[in-house]
């Protein structure tokens, strides 16, 4: 199976035999993928500020030629919660909360990040992460759960890219919402929600043996020229029907 992934999961998770590993997906990426026979699809990670996100409809093209495509995490998260009703599967709590309308923003799963080189390493950390924490955090009983409220507004109001651990730390103690030490006892408890989602995701699509075509989308211009900057065959080669 192919794998988008970046930032959501560490070097040692990569160390699977069973994935061609790509980098986090751009507008394209996906449907570049068309002219290659493959079961399974993971989007987890993908790019969307300083280049055009993975589109829907390469998505509907990739699962109208049989191909499972699963989503998770982040920008999988997102996408499987707009197209699960036309047969991608989404996995895990953050496709779960976006597909219930718990979330919505974009800005609940972006983060900063290294580049490959580095291992795509996270540089801030994702509000959805910090929404888990504030829960776990109250479940043991380090935060109650108005204080855990007021943090969490005072840190949604901190640009994603600004977002790390100092940061929020500064933000909070200043607003006097918390002591640092404090704070720093909550910091440790962090929870890599995007991780676990991913992991869950790839053994979820490890286990997928068999392709299902669904109906292709309309084939427009725009998807045609997406398909020529990527050197796509085209038409797209479908199953009898479609």
């Amino acid at each position: 199976m192919i794998v988008f992934a970046g930032p959501s999961l560490r070097a040692a998770d990569r160390l699977r035999p069973d994935v061609e590993w790509r980098p986090p997906a751009t507008a394209g990426d996906v449907l570049g993928t068309l002219d290659q026979a493959r079961v399974a699809i993971c989007l987890i990670d993908g790019l969307f500020d300083a280049c055009a996100a993975p589109w829907h409809k390469e998505l509907l093209l990739v699962m109208a030629r049989g191909t499972r495509v699963f989503g998770a995490a982040s920008m999988g998260a997102m996408r499987a919660a707009e197209l699960h009703r036309h047969g991608m599967t989404g996995i895990g709590t953050i496709f779960q909360a976006y597909r219930d309308g718990l979330l919505s923003g974009d800005d609940e799963v972006a983060l900063v990040h290294a580049t490959e080189r580095l291992g795509w390493a996270p540089l801030t950390v994702p509000m959805v992460e910090v929404r888990a924490t504030l829960w776990r955090a109250c479940r043991a009983r380090l935060i109650g759960p108005e204080r855990a409220r007021r943090i969490r507004s005072a840190v949604h109001d901190i640009h994603y890219v600004d977002r790390d651990w100092p940061a929020m730390e500064q933000v909070c103690v200043a607003a006097g919402l918390i002591g640092r030490d404090h704070f720093r006892r909550f910091a440790k408890m962090h929870v890599e929600l995007k991780r676990a989602d991913a992991l869950r995701c790839l053994d979820v699509a490890a286990a997928e043996t068999r392709p299902r075509a669904r109906r292709a989308p309309p084939l427009t211009c725009f998807t045609r020229e997406l398909a020529r900057q990527r050197g796509v065959s085209w038409p797209p080669r479908l199953p009898a029907g479609q």
